[in-house]
This record gives C-alpha cells, structure tokens and sequence, in this order.
C-alpha cells in the first residue's frame, strides 16, 4: 500500500485552488481576489496569498498589476514550449545511456501502461501521475541532477498542458495507454534515434492535433512541429 504523504496546510491551498482552475471551476481570465477564497476554504489570507504564488510560478495564475491575480489562459505556445522542453531534456537523457533501458526500467515503465487501464475520464489527475512517472523513468536512468531537477519542474506544465489541450476527456483517457505503449515498445528496440524521434512525436502529436483541430489557435501558429 502506498504510504499517505502529509500536506502542509499552504500545500493543501495549492491542491485545492489548482483543480479548481483544471477543473474549469475557475474559467480562464477569471478575477482570482484572495478575500474570497480565504472566505471559501476557512482559511488566513496568507496562505492564499503564498498558494497564488506558487501558482503563478507553474503558469496557472497571472499577476497584473493595478488589476490584480485572474486565472491565465493556457495558449497552443504554451503547450507547445512545455512540450518542445520535457522532449528535449528526454532525449538528452536517453542519449546519455544511448537507449539502453535496462529490464528492471523497462518492467517499470510497463507496470505504469497496465496501470493507465484503470483510469478513465474522471481520473485525469491519477493519469497524469501515471505519465509523470513513466517519463521520469527515462530521465532517472541518466543520473543528471540537475537535468532532472530542471524536467520535474515542468512537471505541472504537464499538468496544465493535459487538462488545457483535452476537451474530450473520454477520448484523453482512453488515448493514454495505447499512446504510452507504443513509445514503450520503442524504447525495446534500445535504438538511440528512433528512440529520440519517437520522443519528440510523442509530445509533438498533442499539438498537432491541438493545431489540426483549431481550438486554441489559427493556422499561422508560428512554430514548426
């Protein structure tokens, strides 16, 4: 059984406000003003004040001043930026060990797939969790610190990307296990360049199709993927 891990109380007004925001309680350009939510969730204005910072660091919240705090709309650049990084430091880790995932990494990885069939459309944080320690399984197997320091911080990127860049819950769920079992069974093959490209597609699909379907930008997106 997994072991509980306890919250600080400004780590539990982190929780609480971001899946709010993920969870489109608090729709994009929404005024954020601390009075209330101290009022809604019980709580001193400090720890609001210290959460909606912390969220503005992950890309959630944006400050304006003489306007104030409002919940930030996620664009098509900022998915693609996210994405184009945790790739990036992906692949530079994979080039490290030239692809060659050992067994035990490659059991572990296909553990985290078999997980992701449990999950359906009310599960997308428990989905992310399965993504986020899939990928970071390619990043540990590097032994960069600092490499991995700089990835995990892009973990709630990936978080916002998720939720930003999937209307179709459904449809997102279903698509998570057959997405990572595929680059699973890359990573198999131990090939360095068709393990980095397959990286580069993986994160790069979401966007495309982001593209494809027009919902969060026009044709003139300015970045090749």
């Amino acid at each position: 059984m997994a072991k509980l891990r306890y919250r600080t109380l400004r780590e539990n007004v982190v929780n609480e406000i971001r899946m709010k925001i993920l969870n489109r309680e608090y729709e994009p350009g929404m005024r954020i003003v601390e009075q209330n939510l101290s009022d809604e969730l019980g709580v001193s204005r400090g720890p609001i004040r210290e959460a909606l910072r912390q969220l503005e660091q992950e890309g959630l919240v944006e400050y304006v001043r003489n306007v104030g705090c409002s919940v930030k709309q996620v664009t098509l650049e900022d998915i693609y930026e996210i994405y184009l990084l945790r790739a990036t430091y992906e692949q530079v880790a994979v080039r490290t060990y030239e692809g060659q995932l050992s067994d035990e990494d490659l059991a572990q990885m296909e553990s985290i797939v078999e997980e992701m069939k449990i999950f359906g459309e009310d599960d997308l944080g428990d989905l992310v969790d399965c993504d986020c320690r899939f990928h970071q399984v390619i990043v540990e197997k590097a032994g960069l610190n600092r490499l991995l320091k700089a990835w995990t911080e892009l973990n709630y990127g990936n978080i916002v990307c998720y939720f930003a860049g999937n209307s179709d819950r459904k449809e997102a769920a279903n698509r998570q296990h057959d997405i990572h079992e595929r680059l699973l069974n890359v990573f198999r093959s131990k090939d360095e360049e068709t393990i980095c490209n397959a990286i580069s597609e993986h994160y790069m699909k979401t966007v495309k199709r982001l593209i494809k379907e027009g919902s969060m930008s026009d044709e003139s997106f300015k970045y090749k993927v």
